[in-house]
């Protein structure tokens, strides 16, 4: 068994067997286990492009671990990742996974206040701003243009938060109020307001899993889940249509915890779990780390969600290895599949860096 897990699985239940343990060495452990993740991924590249949306969901969750703890390893990498690609977006600006790397980018721009960082956003996000002014077509089926709109739910994670992190930065609403344009099309398009969760896209619209139940993906709700809590946090308090995402993050937020099974995990197919069923942990850490922000910012009360975040963060690190290789990640895909121990992806440690972070912040509350 992980000897990190261990020291973790200890710490979360010390406060109830009266043991030593502080709040701070609880949040160390975390730390600790986080460590073991970053390392893991720098040593064992994927030969994916760095700027492409598995990689950038990683730094997105490097990032998030280097603001609450700034090692200066964290930035170096980050440093050097954004040097290495100009810090440019491939050039794709119609298609909303080039634009999850952009997290990083902006964010090291709020540190740094360098602006080469953020012109390449830039530039990508208004041409977003100079297209056929036609109303945005986010159909799946049949449309061969499909990845020019955002017509998946997993787009709801890569390219909102950059269009909210550089409206910030900016201070120019236009970048907000085309983010919530787009982001309610897409929802008006994907969501079930019965079920209060996200088709992947319309294919899954009307299909069933063998014992009948609607298909509904958990990574693909993770990319949402986890879309709206970084959306949340650069979006003005006072912003006109804020509340359509709170009241939207809570609802989903119920939702999502009625599905999480007694292990700690969400079944990668959240309404059967018998359909491939067993374990999935990026659509848990996701979950995790959105849960956990929901407590943090006030938006979840911690009497509802804090077992089930500590739930979700035990499960994942039971399945880091001594290495710091999450297992059990589903790899890249669209819809529920068969997971095994050794699949593993950027883009799962990337997401467990950001549940680390959540939980380390919520264990020093």
């Amino acid at each position: 068994m992980n000897k990190l897990y261990v020291i973790l699985l200890t710490v979360l239940t010390s406060v109830h067997c009266g043991t030593a343990w502080s709040r701070n060495d609880e949040a160390a452990a975390v730390l600790a286990i986080a460590d073991r993740a970053y390392e893991y991924q720098e040593a064992h590249p994927t030969g994916t492009d760095l700027w492409e949306w598995q990689y950038g969901t990683y730094y997105s969750g490097l990032f998030d671990l280097y603001r609450v703890n700034p090692q200066i390893k964290y930035l170096k990498s980050m440093m050097s990742m954004g040097n290495r690609y100009k810090w440019s977006l491939r050039p794709r600006p119609y298609d909303a996974n080039v634009f999850a790397i952009g997290h990083m980018y902006l964010g090291l721009y709020k540190i740094l206040g360098d602006p080469k960082l953020i012109e390449n956003v830039g530039y990508n996000l208004d041409a977003n701003f100079e297209r056929d002014p036609h109303r945005p077509d986010v159909t799946m089926t049949g449309n061969r243009y499909w990845h020019n709109w955002w017509s998946w739910c997993d787009a709801l994670f890569m390219a909102p938060p950059t269009y909210t992190l550089y409206s910030e930065v900016t201070g120019d609403s236009k970048y907000l109020n085309k983010m919530d344009e787009l982001w309610k099309i897409t929802h008006a398009h994907l969501y079930d307001k019965t079920e209060r969760l996200y088709y992947r896209d319309d294919k899954y619209i009307g299909k069933s899993t063998p014992k009948g139940a609607k298909v509904f993906w958990s990574r693909g709700n993770g990319w949402v889940m986890a879309g709206l809590a970084k959306v949340l946090q650069s979006m003005p308090e006072e912003y006109g249509n804020r509340e359509f995402y709170t009241t939207l993050f809570q609802e989903m937020a119920y939702r999502i915890k009625e599905l999480q099974l007694q292990e700690g995990y969400w079944p990668t197919s959240l309404l059967d779990s018998s359909h491939f069923g067993g374990r999935e942990s990026s659509g848990t850490s996701f979950f995790c780390y959105a849960l956990c922000y929901g407590i943090n910012a006030g938006l979840l009360p911690e009497k509802d969600f804090r077992q089930t975040v500590l739930s979700a963060w035990k499960f994942l690190c039971e399945n880091v290895d001594e290495n710091g290789r999450l297992g059990y990640v589903q790899l890249v895909g669209e819809s529920p599949e068969n997971v095994q121990e050794n699949h593993t992806e950027s883009y799962g440690q990337g997401a467990f860096l950001m549940a680390a972070s959540e939980v380390y912040k919520l264990l020093l509350r």
